[in-house]
């Protein structure tokens, strides 16, 4: 099943992937509703490139959270970088088989992303119930390990590709019903594995984290502790409830973003009519704000990268600020000069 955008910008369902004749494709235009997709383009770009470069240019930023952090980064990167200017060139030229891609890579990055952030959680999870284990448990080489799993896993959506790219309306019904099944089981697997069960893992996860940081807040309230110890555990909450939140913001959003191309999905899958071009095109945009929110909100609310953030930016504008007014301290000079 692909989702084709017209040169109007609406958008259609088709159930297979012929190719479409050179003369037919060169009718179309550029579409207007790509606009809007290119700014979303610009930004993502912009954001989730800030992100990896803040990460990667400096030392103390490169823990193991935030190498997990810089590889979503890098997910939602290739969203800018590779699957819109895909989807811009298939909506105007309706070449059915950029649109396979097109579809196919989008799956792709809907899967990275909810298994970077099951990856975060678990991360945040592992800090929290085992503090004092943790960066025997969580060390590097495990990290980049469990990247590898994960993008490995992501990549797998590509296999879909196989038997889709070079499918023809033209070929016997048997195989075109055969084709059909496959996308209806591989539907149902990626639903199941890559939204379900990580959707389920994660909010067991959050639940108990949440719990323990309640239980703790009430045990610190009963201790008579000195003044200092109750400071230091109390920011150490205030930072472990932060990271929880987090995930769970992650989640939510995720959630939002989503899950209405998921019910879509559904509903052209089991036949129950076609989705008004609105709603489809709100989808569409939808789902990309992923690649957006994400860089947002774990920049904004992690304390090591919004401390760098804050910093960068104060030498930035203090820097223009201290130039403009040497500048204007020198022209003054020149005019008392000139005067005199």
């Amino acid at each position: 099943m692909i989702y084709q955008i017209d040169h109007k910008g609406n958008t259609t369902v088709s159930y297979n992937s012929t190719p479409a004749p050179d003369s037919e494709a060169a009718e179309y235009g550029f579409p207007m509703l790509a606009i809007p997709v290119l700014v979303f383009m610009v930004f993502i770009l912009a954001i989730n490139g800030g992100v990896i470069l803040l990460i990667g240019s400096n030392s103390s930023l490169r823990t193991t959270s935030n190498i997990v952090l810089a590889s979503l980064a890098v997910s939602d990167f290739l969203v800018g970088l590779v699957g819109i200017p895909i989807l811009v060139v298939c909506s105007s030229t309706m070449i059915s088989s950029l649109c396979v891609i097109s579809y196919t890579f989008f799956t792709f990055t809907a899967q990275c992303t909810v298994l970077h952030i099951t990856v975060m959680t678990c991360d945040r999870f592992i800090y929290i119930m085992w503090a004092l284990r943790y960066r025997d448990i969580v060390n590097r080489s495990r990290v980049m390990t469990v990247l590898g799993i994960t993008w490995f896993l992501s990549l797998t959506s590509l296999i879909r590709l196989c038997w889709t790219l070079n499918l023809n309306i033209r070929e016997a019904e048997e195989y075109l019903a055969q084709e059909k099944q496959r996308e209806t089981i591989l539907f149902l697997f990626n639903i199941i594995a890559f939204f379900l069960i990580p959707f389920v893992v994660m909010i067991v996860l959050d639940v108990r984290m949440l719990l323990l940081l309640r239980k703790q807040s009430m045990r610190i309230a009963r201790e008579n502790m000195p003044s200092q110890c109750m400071k230091y555990e109390q920011k150490m909450q205030k930072r472990q409830r932060r990271f929880v939140l987090t995930c769970v913001l992650l989640l939510v959003l995720y959630i939002l973003f989503w899950l209405p191309y998921f019910i879509m999905e559904i509903l052209q899958q089991s036949h129950q009519g076609q989705v008004p071009n609105q709603i489809v095109t709100t989808i569409y945009y939808l789902r990309l704000c992923t690649s957006i929110s994400n860089p947002l909100i774990y920049t904004l609310r992690k304390h090591d990268l919004k401390k760098k953030v804050k910093k960068i930016c104060k030498a930035t504008f203090s820097g223009q600020y201290q130039g403009l007014s040497g500048k204007r301290h020198d022209d003054l000079q020149l005019k008392t000069m000139e005067y005199v």
